[in-house]
C-alpha cells in the first residue's frame, strides 16, 4: 500500500482551507464540514510526520485545524478548562497513561527466530500521549465546546445524514463498477485485500473510506440520524427525510456488511415508535455491554459458543468462520494483555502475538487494540468519552420536558452506543464517535445551565412576589 503526491497535496491543502473555514464560518458549522468532509473525500494512508509530533492524516488533521481556528476567532471558549470531573478523569489518563506505558515496557520482547521487538523510551510514552490526545480528547473537546443546546445537536444529526444522501451516488456506483474510487481519483488503492470487498455475488463499496466495514459504520449514523431528528427541515435536494431516511435504509443494506444490517433491524423498531425512555435503555444497556466486554471475554462468561451457532443458523458457515477467526485471535492476545494489564505492552507490534514461524496475531477489535497496546488506563477512556456521556444522559433526560428535545438525546444516544459496539468487532477508522460524545455532554451541560438559571429567576420572582405581598 502507498500513498501518492496528489493525495499528499490534497490532506496538505485541507488544513488551510479547513483553517480558514473555522474562522470565516460558524464553528459547528466548519465543524462538521471538516470532521465529516474530511472523512468522505480526504484520502486514506497518507499521513504528515513531523519531528516530536505524532502523524496526522485524514481523522485527526481536521480537528487540529478547527481547534487552531476556534482558538484564533474565540480564544476565551477553549482557554477555560471543562468543568466536568470525568472528563478531566479522561484527559488525566490519557495523557498519564500513554507516558507511563513508556515508562513500563523499557525492555525489548523477543521473538522466537526473529529480531526482537524495541524497547520503549520516555519519549516514546509522551508520543503516545499527545498521539492519542489528538484521536480522543481534540474531537470530544470540540464537541463539547461548540454544541450548547438541543438545536446545535439536532444539525448535527442533519450534517450525518445530509453527508449520507451526498455519498450515495458514489456508493452506488462502486457497486455496480468497482470499489476503485479512491484508486482512479488518488492513484492507489487504500485497501489491504481486495477480495474482502466481494460480497453475496456482488461488490462491497469503500469509496474513499479505508474498508467497507468503516463505509457501512458511517451509513448507519447517517440512516439512523433522521429517524431521531424525525421529518424536520427542508430535506435533502427537494426530497423530505421522511422519504430520504428510507433511501438511507435501502443504500445501506446494499453496503453489504452483516454486522451494519443486524444493528439497523435491530434498532428499527425503536427508531420508528422514537420513545425516548426505552432508546435511552437500550443504549445504557448496550454501554454496559461493551465497556464489560473485556472482563466478560477474561472471565470466560461471554457466550462465544452460543453466537458462532446463531452466527451459522443466521448468516452461513462465511461468516461464522470469520467471527471464529476473530474470536481466536482475541483469545491469543488477552492472555498476552493479562501480562502488563494496567498500562499494556505499547505500540511497535509489542501488543501482538507471534507464533513458532514469526505470524502475528490478527485482530480486528478496536477494544483488543487499545488494552493490549494501553491496558486498562487507556481501555477506560477510549471507551469512557463515547459511554459516560450516554449514563449520563438516562438521568438528566427524566427532567427535560420537551418531548421532541428528550427524543434527541435518547436517540443521539443510541447513535453513540451502536458505534461503541460496533468497536468490538471492528476498527476504530473514523473519529466522529468522540465528535458525537463531545457534543452530547455539550448539550447535556447546556440544559443543565439553561433550568439553573430558569430555577434562579423563578425563585428570585418569588421571592420579589413574597417581599411586594408583605
Amino acid at each position: 500500500m502507498q500513498d501518492s503526491l496528489f493525495a499528499q497535496v490534497m490532506l496538505g491543502l485541507s488544513f488551510p482551507v479547513i483553517l480558514v473555514c473555522s474562522i470565516v464560518l460558524r464553528p459547528h458549522v466548519a465543524l462538521v464540514i471538516a470532521a465529516l468532509g474530511g472523512e468522505m473525500f480526504l484520502p486514506e494512508v497518507t499521513n504528515f510526520k513531523f519531528p516530536f509530533l505524532p502523524p496526522f492524516d485524514k481523522h485527526n488533521l481536521p480537528y487540529l485545524a478547527v481547534l487552531i481556528g476556534c482558538f484564533i476567532k474565540s480564544p476565551r471558549t477553549f482557554t477555560r478548562l471543562p468543568t466536568e470531573r470525568w472528563f478531566q478523569i479522561m484527559v488525566l489518563l490519557v495523557i498519564a497513561g500513554g507516558i507511563l506505558t513508556g515508562v513500563t515496557n523499557k525492555d525489548a520482547v523477543p521473538r522466537a527466530g526473529f529480531p526482537p521487538l524495541p524497547a520503549m523510551t520516555l519519549k516514546d510514552g509522551f508520543f503516545l500521549a499527545v498521539y492519542n490526545s489528538t484521536r480522543m480528547i481534540f474531537p470530544f473537546l470540540l464537541g463539547l465546546a461548540l454544541y450548547r443546546k438541543p438545536a446545535d445537536l439536532r444539525a448535527l444529526l442533519i450534517a450525518f445524514a445530509v453527508a449520507g444522501m451526498i455519498y450515495l451516488p458514489f456508493i452506488l456506483w462502486e457497486i455496480r463498477m468497482s470499489p476503485n474510487l479512491h484508486r482512479t481519483i488518488y492513484g492507489y488503492f487504500q485497501g489491504d485485500d481486495f477480495s474482502q470487498n466481494r460480497r453475496w455475488g456482488g461488490y462491497r463499496p469503500l469509496v474513499l473510506m479505508s474498508h467497507g466495514l468503516a463505509l457501512a459504520r458511517f451509513m448507519v449514523c447517517a440512516t439512523m440520524a433522521p429517524f431521531v431528528f424525525g421529518n424536520t427541515g427542508r430535506g435533502f435536494l427537494g426530497v423530505p427525510w421522511k422519504i430520504g431516511k428510507w433511501i438511507l435504509f435501502v443504500v445501506l443494506i446494499l453496503c453489504k456488511s452483516t454486522g451494519a444490517i443486524v444493528y439497523i433491524f435491530a434498532m428499527l423498531p425503536l427508531l420508528i415508535r422514537r420513545r425516548a425512555k426505552r432508546m435511552v435503555q437500550v443504549a445504557v444497556i448496550l454501554a454496559a455491554i461493551v465497556f464489560l466486554y473485556p472482563v466478560l471475554r477474561f472471565t470466560g462468561a461471554f457466550p462465544v459458543q452460543g453466537i458462532l451457532d446463531a452466527s451459522t443458523s443466521l448468516f452461513g458457515a462465511d461468516r461464522s468462520d470469520s467471527m471464529a477467526f476473530r474470536f481466536k485471535n482475541e483469545d491469543s492476545m488477552l492472555v498476552h494483555a493479562r501480562e502488563r494489564p494496567l498500562f499494556g505492552w505499547g505500540p511497535y507490534g509489542r501488543n501482538f502475538t507471534y507464533d513458532e514461524n514469526g505470524d502475528m496475531s490478527v485482530p480486528d477489535g478496536y477494544w483488543i487494540l487499545v488494552l493490549g497496546q494501553l491496558g486498562a488506563a487507556g481501555f477506560i477512556p477510549a471507551f469512557g468519552l463515547m459511554l459516560v456521556p450516554i449514563v449520563i444522559a438516562r438521568r438528566r433526560t427524566k427532567t427535560i420536558m420537551d418531548e421532541q428535545d428528550r427524543r434527541l438525546l435518547a436517540g443521539s444516544c443510541l447513535i453513540l452506543a451502536i458505534s461503541a459496539v460496533d468497536l468490538i468487532p471492528n476498527g476504530m477508522w473514523g473519529l466522529y464517535p468522540y465528535l458525537l460524545g463531545g457534543a452530547l455532554t455539550g448539550t447535556l451541560r447546556g440544559l443543565r445551565q439553561q433550568a439553573a438559571q430558569q430555577q434562579a429567576a423563578l425563585a428570585a420572582a418569588a421571592q420579589g412576589w413574597d417581599q411586594n405581598w408583605k
